[in-house]
């Protein structure tokens, strides 16, 4: 479902017949951009596993997939919360630019 966001923003940000008095075209592409980074490392997040590290620690391991824009990588508690932190950075700049577009 993201993904078809995305796609559909990308869309409107590229029809010529698209108006861009109150918000501009590279503000939105921004957001687009913001959008398209988040929806991977969400993914990843969701899609990963519980795994012991080294250290013995619980932690979030994503599997190996070499066709993925973030490949292999552990999810410790800090990662987990630098994407939460991300993710509300994001919401309140669009919130900014929808603001705008009202």
């Amino acid at each position: 479902m993201s993904g078809a966001v995305k796609i559909r923003l990308q869309e409107v940000i590229d029809d010529n017949q698209t108006s861009f008095a109150k918000v501009s075209k590279q503000e939105l592409q921004v957001c687009c951009d913001v959008f398209d980074n988040l929806i991977v490392k969400r993914n990843a997040l969701i899609h990963a596993h519980p795994s012991t590290d080294t250290d013995g620690a619980q932690i979030l391991a994503y599997q190996t997939d070499t066709s993925r824009r973030l490949p292999d990588m552990k999810w410790p508690k800090e990662e987990v919360e630098k994407i939460i932190s991300e993710i509300d950075v994001a919401a309140c700049d669009v919130g900014g630019v929808l603001d705008k577009v009202r």
